[in-house]
């Protein structure tokens, strides 16, 4: 059976040898009715600067010539991974020569859509990749504006929008027929492969686990955990006020930013009873409710203190800016790598500027490990001795725990009252 017409592919042949040229174009005119396809024996790399042409394209067929070079240094999967980099370029399906299992899983770690031998080159396997390419094109593009209605179906959900994409997750606010009101739903686009082998479906595991086990408001409330043949998803909490991050464009009040301290500490001590690190606390991964509480959120790369992984506790992760000095290094964590973390949302809250940048990651992580520590304003020096604790490069400087932390906070004098001129006070007296 034919493909229909009205999801003909617009398809770049990218392929030095003429014949190969001649036999994918036949393919593609008749694989789709009314199918726009283009054929150059340029290389990736060649057109790989002319974005906006790019773009006008739904699939690359790319030849690679793994003969000279292996590795994942090719110079066409250099270039595959520029192109991969920006979600609005079309899916490139390569076409390769001299290749093994190693530079198939170089090319799909470095973007391709599909992988396939140039001497096993047929007609069905060619229309039945870009088939599958353009689906998941069509997925992609639906979901950039934030309206993903139609392009993914869970039932009891009626999508709203799309908050994150990262690889094969996807994070989306919808509304839950069940719970009568907009639920968050972090989703796991399964591939082909088998669950078992699948990095992000055990982390999602472990994460539906830890927040479940928890049950607490320090974190978000789990309402539902799903596998289906399509998804993996769990369903959490909507924060209607959104996140910390959302308030830092300038500076807070410094009662006010050291209650917001006081209270992720809190959620901090909760998780840390429970055994858990969180890792990449960030303003981003703090929630805020009405009542004026936090929740946290997003613990992918957290793991437990008794030395239990989720994911790896020695590995490189977490966001840069609120990365404590060991875990910049790679080195065991611990409860006091949140308390850092905290320390520098305490920073940025009371100055509204972070605590270090620099113009790469690496920069900034070497600050974070031998840059002397930025002093408060006169006017927030009541809190200075507070950060020093926080922000200590040794870890054995720094606070215990938490709960030592909220003990600090309550020790804070508050700030002076702002001084009353006399007139002033005449005024008030009289009326």
């Amino acid at each position: 059976m034919e493909p229909s017409s009205d999801t003909a592919p617009r398809i770049l042949i990218l392929e030095p040898d003429q014949k190969i040229r001649s036999t994918l174009l036949r393919f593609a005119v008749k694989g789709w009715h009314g199918a726009a396809v283009q054929s150059m024996s340029s290389s990736l790399e060649e057109v790989l600067s002319d974005g906006e042409r790019l773009r006008s394209f739904d699939v690359l067929l790319v030849g690679c010539d793994f003969a000279k070079d292996g590795t994942a240094n090719n110079t066409t999967l250099r270039s595959l991974r520029a192109l991969a980099a920006d979600p609005s370029n079309p899916a490139v399906i390569l076409l390769t020569r001299k290749g093994s299992e190693y530079t198939a899983v170089q090319s799909i770690k470095s973007g391709a859509f599909d992988y396939i031998p140039k001497e096993l080159l047929g007609r069905e396997q060619v229309v039945s990749a870009i088939q599958r390419a353009m689906l998941h094109r069509k997925g992609n593009l639906a979901g950039r504006d934030g309206n993903v209605r139609g392009a993914l179906r869970l039932f009891g959900y009626d999508m709203r929008r799309v908050l994150a994409t990262h690889e094969n997750v996807s994070v989306h606010v919808a509304f839950s027929a069940e719970r009568g009101k907009e639920v968050v739903l972090k989703v796991l686009h399964r591939g082909r492969g088998a669950l078992a082998r699948d990095e992000n479906f055990a982390r999602f595991v472990d994460e539906f686990k830890m927040l479940y086990d928890i049950d607490d408001p320090a974190v978000a409330e789990i309402y539902d955990f799903r596998v289906t043949s399509l998804y993996c998803y769990i369903a959490m909490e909507y924060f209607a006020r959104g996140h910390l991050g959302s308030k830092l464009t300038q500076p807070l009040p410094a009662p006010e930013a050291l209650r917001h301290t006081a209270e992720i500490a809190h959620a901090l001590a909760i998780i840390h009873a429970a055994g858990i690190v969180h890792r990449d606390l960030k303003p981003g991964n703090i929630m805020l409710r009405d009542n004026g509480s936090v929740a946290l959120i997003d613990f992918g790369i957290s793991h437990a203190l008794n030395g239990g992984p989720v994911g790896n506790p020695a590995a490189i992760s977490g966001t840069p800016y609120y990365m404590s000095p060991e875990q910049a290094r790679g080195e065991p964590t611990d409860e006091r790598t949140d308390l850092y973390a905290l320390g520098v949302i305490l920073y940025q809250m009371l100055t509204g500027e972070k605590l270090y940048v620099g113009d790469t990651t690496q920069a900034i992580l070497d600050q974070h490990s031998h840059a002397p520590l930025p002093r408060l304003a006169p006017q927030l020096g009541a809190n200075q001795p507070l950060l020093d604790r926080l922000l200590a490069k040794d870890a054995a400087a720094r606070l215990a725990n938490a709960r030592e932390l909220i003990e600090a906070i309550e020790r804070i004098p508050p700030p002076p009252a702002p001084a009353v001129e006399p007139e002033q006070t005449q005024r008030l007296l009289t009326g």
